[in-house]
């Protein structure tokens, strides 16, 4: 870190809840931060940091989309002149490497950006760089795929842009095919891939001009198929797996490679067949979600935060080799459809293992098992000193969760 802090400016595209931890190292290293927010999310954070100076607002209705957040990167870059420019969320990315580009800051680069936001460019660029992927087919119409897919089921069929598994279903009979051709032929451009057996991790890495500097490694849980949505994540892991850990590291590299990516954080998302038969699911070039980096940051007892915003002014920041205890994200399902009568978490804060937890969904809802990450109920941030002992605390917590759901409520087939 260095002397001038009180002069430099971070433009930050994105703050949502997740990304307060920038805020806290930014206000803690006196940086300025500039804003590009919904004006509801502005005015939350306000209050809290004052080290926020400025503010360009994006329209809540819109905020989803890629294209709504160039412009007013753009002009409050021009008004703020920023040092720094970091992407917070997937719809922040392409905004984010664009202004870097033109101001000439640390980034990413408009090329590994590019890729990340789109799963068929990714498929395209692992293929020509050799690196281990599932066969896969880029189509308009889904029907088109159908004698490759019949044989080769299981297969999963996922959107090629957006996150948290929405539209991600897997597909293992041609009955079941039909089905999802029926209801997705016109949807737009798909991915049909090979299903893939084997756990599901993912690697957080800290990249400084195409050098590695850092990696995490984060078991996974799912809820399975057809969905596969994340309901639990188990950050520092692989002490015990150094084969995997080694593999891993190996297939980062790979694809920072193959993104020709320069400067930021790097999530891969890739499933082991065995500790060295990995295979990419996919990359981002962006915070991880479901609090992954606050994981990070418990596990290696370092600011993960503090280290990001260090990449984006161009410095190199210390980081440590090996964690140091294990932390991890739960996230509560819907055991069945129906209307949520009463959602008590009150066990969860009596543990002094959870770190913070909080309701996604209140009583009145609407809930069905989770088929993508915005349909689950609750969350937890953990931390214990071994895995086990993480592993063995989220069952309890599911446990002792009270959900209590009324079928008569359950929503309408396909809604």
């Amino acid at each position: 870190m260095t002397d001038t802090r009180q002069q430099q400016t971070v433009l930050l595209i994105g703050a949502g809840v997740m990304a307060e931890g920038y805020l806290r190292a930014a206000q803690a290293a006196g940086l300025r931060v500039g804003v590009v927010e919904t004006p509801a999310r502005h005015a939350a954070l306000t209050g809290r940091f004052p080290c926020i100076v400025d503010f360009e607002p994006v329209a809540e209705v819109t905020a989803t989309r890629d294209e709504s957040w160039l412009s007013p990167a753009m002009t409050l870059a021009g008004r703020l002149a920023p040092d720094a420019v970091w992407a917070f969320a997937e719809a922040h990315v392409m905004a984010a490497a664009m202004v870097q580009h033109r101001l000439g800051l640390p980034g990413p680069g408009l090329d590994a950006a590019t890729v990340s936001r789109n799963k068929a460019f990714q498929r395209a660029e692992f293929h020509r760089a050799g690196l281990p992927q599932p066969g896969h087919r880029h189509t308009l119409r889904l029907s088109d795929q159908r004698e490759w897919a019949l044989a080769r089921l299981p297969v999963v069929v996922k959107p090629v842009s957006l996150q948290g598994s929405q539209g991600v279903e897997r597909v293992a009979s041609a009955a079941e095919w039909d089905d999802v051709v029926a209801r997705r032929e016109s949807e737009g451009p798909l991915l049909v891939e090979e299903y893939v057996e084997g756990q599901e991790y993912s690697v957080e890495a800290l990249v400084h001009q195409g050098r590695v500097l850092f990696t995490n490694l984060t078991r996974k849980e799912t809820s399975g198929p057809p969905y596969f949505v994340e309901l639990f994540h188990e950050a520092g892991y692989g002490a015990d797996r150094p084969l995997l850990r080694k593999a891993a590291d190996e297939l980062c590299a790979g694809v920072v490679e193959a993104l020709n990516f320069s400067t930021g954080v790097v999530h891969l998302e890739f499933r082991a067949r065995a500790d060295q038969d990995l295979v990419i699911m996919e990359v981002a070039v962006r915070t991880p979600g479901d609090h992954i980096m606050e994981l990070v940051a418990r596990a290696h007892d370092f600011d993960v935060f503090a280290a990001c915003l260090s990449l984006a002014l161009g410095e190199v920041p210390e980081t440590p080799e090996e964690p140091v205890r294990a932390a991890g994200s739960l996230f509560l399902s819907a055991p069945e459809a129906g209307r949520l009568t009463a959602l008590d978490l009150a066990a969860w804060a009596a543990r002094p293992e959870v770190a913070g937890h909080d309701a996604r969904l209140s009583p009145g809802a609407r809930v069905r098992p989770a088929q993508n990450s915005g349909e689950r109920l609750a969350w937890a941030v953990l931390e214990c000193s071994t895995g086990q002992e993480l592993r063995l605390l989220a069952k309890r917590l599911v446990s002792e969760a009270v959900v209590e759901i009324d079928p008569a409520g359950a929503p309408a087939p396909g809604a």
